[in-house]
């Protein structure tokens, strides 16, 4: 949300520099995230001083042009170059210095430069109002009060003064201070506490509404549920036109382009006062009359930016009296009824609609408007008629209307300030503050509450209707806090707090993880649990039916929860290679999001990515070597030592979308991980060409194995270990899951481990549906040295079964 210093000072007067405001701000829990200057007009006059003409005379090479000496408080005078026919030895003159960057009314921006002009050189530039960007007389250059100083800038001259705009980021429940008053009182309260008690209220002209009734307007409010209250009144004799500078500035201030001078005052009221206000042009209205209603499911309606959109029968709708929609309540307008250049007569609404029927219908029809924005905090159902009156005193100064008709205002249930006793006692409790009965007393009467003194330290207080979040004596606690001020609770010399008996073990399993993997050279990624359906529905990894679809209005693109842990990792790889950093190796613990018919699941997954070169580029690099199968299978088997988990079966992955190959480990019929090649569809859809080598591993299911384990002390062998390597030709349908078995119950205890390290596939020189493996056994014992020929032995009996089992051929 954005707050203009200048205004704010229009309300209280503030001698304060905007950073020690902004300390207040914060401390008020409206935290400031950041300041930004907002220039009077583009550029600021930056470069732009006041400078005297001490000499004028005729240009010697053109007529048309005078060659000047003018004094801008250097050291030396400047020669420039003028073609003003109003230039004259004495004046007082706006001189853009060399580098100064000027923006034109018409035209592209311009940088000034020293240079020559027929054959004389020029310094600088003496402006005229259109050159500096100030309107469109370019008859001449401006010329300046005599008395005006020489050498201060151009816009301190022309008391032109900058803004500086405070970013604050608003929490849901202050529907109070989504606008400048209620920022201003909450800054007043809070110096009326610390600095200065009689501090005053500023607020800007209104104008009392009389009982005109030149225009009769029919009104019906079928819904009062969600519009509580509705008021509205009429102006004649408007002349559209473009709104004063003044106001322009401020909406601008406020990221609001001005569109004419009815509505931008209609916008004025809503960032100062928020409470949006709607104004219709009453002769497009058909009856001159408005319904407060909901619609039939699907009923057509274009708004102001030119959608036809389905209305829900939720939506409330201001319509015709023939029924036809005209505006989404709190939302925004219609097309067909807002005002134009040929105006003259509006209905002005100022209305309190239920905060979550406009929150619904702003989400669902993907229309972020400010109006919804301060609407869906809840807006002050008292302040309706306060805005009516602001907006007929400016309606009447800029556009010169007159009120035309009585003031309409539907109210069947008034909405009274709610009452909240309060005792000191349980004040200093709550809070923590030392806080004495007068003291508290004095900040309720600075936050605008109304208080019943009982002489007894109790006090009843009246909240205001502008804080529909303060309902409890706690929330009456929360603001006093705020603005007596959280750095008054007084700190304890110690701190008593209870241990946790144990961290959660898949807190542990994490940090053990991303431990060894940081050590292995990965980075780890946090990537959103929101993806795209587009990508995932294109890669062919999933049905629509499985995604669990959200509406998503800040970023439309991101319309589902994130299905596999896969999609992260490959938007950043995307993300990467797009920015020539191609060799990566990432991993990512998160969440992924499934469905099932109604049934929706959600799990802890740890995804691992290589693609690339495993080294980056380096003269002590013997060879560059890409990332591969091996590579991303090695990490897998690193990850389960590590964790000592054995006797996982093993198997190929077959006639699965995600890889175009790979393994998997599983226990019983529970996949615990599984790792290979993404497969080209996938990679397609993220517009990836390299080759990704991706595992994945279930975090949930290696939890609960874990904690199932009994953990004991294993006796590592203090004897020398022996490998062997094997190389067997076999059926490509066997797995080496199989391998291993076999080797397991050939080569009996002392086989602590076996690995495959190639693996070779030619049809011409193996055969056909043949396959090599290059196999590693290793080989130890607890209770003796091993030697060579007993080895030799096992491995002989190992090949047997091979040859006899699976029909395996040995290269020798």
């Amino acid at each position: 949300m954005r707050i203009s210093y200048n205004w704010l000072k229009e309300f209280i007067d503030i001698t304060d520099p905007a950073e020690k405001v902004s300390e207040i701000l914060s401390s008020l829990g409206l935290e400031v995230e950041g300041m930004e200057s907002v220039d009077a007009i583009q550029g600021g006059l930056k470069g732009i001083v006041v400078g005297e003409v001490v000499e004028c005379a005729k240009h010697p090479n053109a007529d048309k042009l005078s060659l000047t000496k003018v004094n801008i408080g250097s050291e030396s005078l400047l020669q420039i170059v003028c073609g003003a026919p109003n230039v004259a030895q004495g004046q007082k003159v706006l001189v853009a210095t060399e580098g100064a960057k000027l923006y034109p009314t018409v035209g592209e921006p311009f940088v000034i430069k020293k240079g020559k002009i027929r054959g004389e050189e020029s310094q600088g530039m003496i402006c005229a109002d259109d050159e500096l960007g100030l309107g469109h007389d370019h008859s001449g250059i401006r010329v300046l009060d005599p008395l005006t100083p020489i050498g201060i800038s151009g816009a301190k001259a022309l008391q032109l003064e900058s803004d500086l705009v405070f970013e604050i980021g608003l929490t849901p429940n202050r529907a109070d201070a989504t606008n400048h008053i209620g920022v201003a009182k909450d800054l007043a309260a809070w110096y009326r506490v610390h600095e200065n008690k009689q501090l005053e209220f500023h607020y800007g002209s209104s104008k009392s509404l009389n009982s005109s009734d030149n225009i009769q307007v029919n009104i019906e409010i079928k819904n009062s549920v969600k519009c509580p209250r509705y008021t509205g009144v009429c102006f004649t004799n408007i002349n559209i036109g473009p709104s004063p500078d003044w106001l322009q500035k401020k909406l601008i201030a406020m990221d609001q382009k001005p569109i004419n001078n009815v509505v931008d005052i209609t916008n004025l009221i809503m960032y100062e006062m928020g409470q949006p206000l709607h104004a219709f042009d009453l002769d497009k209205v058909n009856g001159k009359g408005f319904v407060v209603q909901t619609l039939a499911e699907g009923t057509p309606f274009t708004t102001l930016d030119h959608v036809e959109r389905k209305l829900r029968a939720e939506d409330l709708m201001i319509c015709d009296t023939n029924g036809a929609p005209l505006c989404i309540a709190g939302v925004l307008g219609g097309l067909d009824s807002g005002v134009s250049e040929t105006t003259k007569t509006i209905f002005l609404e100022s209305a309190h609609f239920q905060a979550s029927t406009v929150r619904k219908s702003s989400t669902k029809h993907n229309i972020r408007s400010q109006a919804a924005r301060s609407f869906e905090k809840g807006s002050d159902p008292n302040s309706c008629i306060k805005a009516l009156e602001r907006a007929a005193a400016l309606l009447e100064e800029i556009c010169g209307a007159t009120q035309a008709s009585k003031l309409y205002d539907f109210y069947p249930q008034s909405i009274d300030p709610c009452q909240i006793e309060v005792q000191v006692e349980d004040v200093k409790k709550l809070s923590g503050l030392n806080i004495n009965r007068e003291t508290l007393k004095e900040v309720l009467l600075a936050l605008d509450m109304k208080v019943i003194d009982h002489q007894d330290d109790r006090f009843t207080v009246f909240v205001p209707t502008n804080k529909p979040d303060v309902t409890r004596f706690a929330d009456v606690v929360e603001e006093i806090s705020r603005v007596y001020g959280l750095d008054h609770i007084p700190l304890p010399e110690k701190f008593n707090f209870a241990m946790p008996k144990s961290v959660s073990s898949i807190y542990s399993l994490r940090k053990k993880i991303s431990q060894s993997l940081v050590a292995k050279g990965c980075n780890e990624i946090v990537s959103l649990s929101l993806s795209s359906s587009k990508q995932c529905i294109q890669s062919n990894l999933w049905k629509e039916e499985n995604l669990i679809y959200i509406h998503n209005t800040s970023n439309s693109h991101l319309d589902i929860m994130k299905p596999s842990i896969l999609l992260g990792g490959l938007e950043a790889i995307q993300y990467n290679t797009n920015r020539q950093n191609t060799d990566l190796k990432l991993f990512e613990i998160g969440k992924e999001f499934t469905r099932n018919n109604e049934m929706i699941s959600e799990s802890t997954k740890m995804g691992i990515w290589l693609t690339g070169l495993t080294q980056a580029n380096h003269w002590t690099n013997t060879k560059d070597q890409s990332s591969d199968f091996h590579t991303i299978k090695s990490y897998v088997e690193s990850i389960f030592s590590e964790l000592k988990f054995e006797k996982l079966k093993v198997i190929e992955i077959e006639n699965q979308n995600t890889y175009s190959y790979g393994l998997s480990w599983t226990q019983g019929q529970k996949i615990i991980a599984q790792c290979g090649a993404v497969h080209p569809s996938v990679l397609k859809a993220f517009d990836l060409k390299k080759a990704v080598w991706f595992a994945e591993f279930d975090l949930e299911i290696i939890n609960a194995r874990i904690n199932s384990k009994l953990k004991k002390f294993e006796e590592f062998t203090k004897f020398p270990v022996i490998r062997r390597d094997l190389a067997v030709v076999i059926p490509k349908s066997v797995s080496f899951d199989s391998l291993k078995q076999i080797a397991s119950k050939s080569c009996g205890k002392n086989l602590v481990d076996v690995n495959v390290f190639d693996v070779f596939e030619d049809e011409k020189k193996l055969g056909e549906g043949k396959k090599s493996y290059a196999l590693n056994f290793t080989f130890e014992s607890l209770e003796k040295s091993l030697n060579s020929e007993e080895i030799d032995k096992i491995m002989n009996k190992l090949i047997e079964n091979y040859e006899s089992q699976i029909e395996a051929i040995i290269r020798r």
